[in-house]
């Protein structure tokens, strides 16, 4: 019966990618993804970015499997005050998506540092979120100098209470990753997006038509499957050390319905970070930033009003 099941999963993940294993949608008013922004050149990667607004830098990251899409909402109001730049990871958005990278987290980071460098940012507060967490934890611990400031929502330094979901899963485990790339569809998708919410209403409509947008492609699959198997949990040491040597402003956010990245590990942060302000969202799930955009960006922009003579 598992092995039907596994087949069905299968043949009806094969039917709906047909006429979708081609490429993106090119950058343009056409795409639902799109934003106004440019384009830098970052170790031989083709990287998009937002850069609006003067001031203290503050770099925001995106989580899987998104972009700088994620963070339409935060940009208008965060960049009255500052410069704010959202780039697409590689693999991801509008960068590009090379099948022989290494897209494990410390390759991230030096792209992340790279990129820091050929656009001219010193330094800047890092808002970072799912996988930009780990991301942004390598910048900090081989480039501290870069990091001025920290925002930390629904991420993790450790695997200690990380909780992978299920297509995830499928993608990482070697001995279901071609079920995980070839199996995938519309329908699961959406059950798995919504399962990260708290109020599932939020999840429905323009959000997952871009999750869906952002995997629906053999390729981009692929992608993420490499993602995914460059986690690297052993860095965990690395992240603790340099995050209890950050004495920077630190601001953690989180929404507490979160499936993936429960509210234990706001407290495995707190230890690392013993200066950090709390924010706890009780009503929100994994995706804070598509939940409570309006409360968590007012909040940011309060936490760097209050700290700007130190970012």
């Amino acid at each position: 019966m598992a092995l039907r099941i596994l087949q069905v999963l299968v043949i009806v993940g094969f039917i709906t990618s047909i006429g979708c294993a081609g490429h993106d949608v090119p950058w343009g008013e056409d795409d639902p993804r799109y934003m106004r922004g440019d384009f830098v050149t970052v170790d031989g990667k083709k990287t998009f970015y937002t850069d609006r607004g003067d001031g203290p830098a503050v770099v925001l990251l995106h989580g899987l499997p998104l972009s700088s899409w994620e963070w339409r909402k935060f940009i208008p109001v965060l960049a009255e005050k500052y410069r704010v730049i959202t780039p697409d990871l590689y693999g991801f958005g509008y960068s590009d998506r090379p099948r022989d990278a290494d897209y494990s987290w410390p390759a991230y980071g030096e792209w992340l540092n790279q990129f820091l460098d050929a656009i001219d940012v010193d330094r800047a507060t890092l808002v970072l979120t799912d996988i930009g967490g780990p991301i942004g934890f390598e910048l900090l611990a081989a480039h501290p100098e870069k990091v001025s400031g920290l925002v930390v929502a629904n991420t993790w330094y450790t695997d200690d209470a990380f909780h992978m979901p299920f297509l995830l899963k499928l993608l990482t485990w070697s001995p279901t990753g071609w079920m995980g790339v070839y199996a995938t569809n519309r329908p699961m998708v959406g059950v798995q997006t919504r399962a990260l919410f708290s109020d599932d209403s939020k999840s429905k409509g323009e959000f997952e038509d871009h999750v869906w947008m952002s995997v629906k492609t053999i390729q981009s699959r692929k992608t993420l499957q490499q993602v995914m198997r460059g986690f690297r949990f052993e860095r965990k040491a690395t992240y603790r050390r340099s995050l209890r040597a950050f004495q920077g402003p630190a601001l953690l956010a989180w929404g507490e319905q979160d499936p993936a990245v429960p509210p234990e590990n706001l407290h495995l942060f707190k230890l690392v970070l013993p200066q950090a302000e709390i924010e706890r969202y009780p009503d929100s799930g994994h995706f804070l930033a598509q939940e409570q955009p309006d409360e968590f960006s007012a909040r940011i922009l309060q936490f760097l009003d209050k700290h700007r003579a130190r970012l």
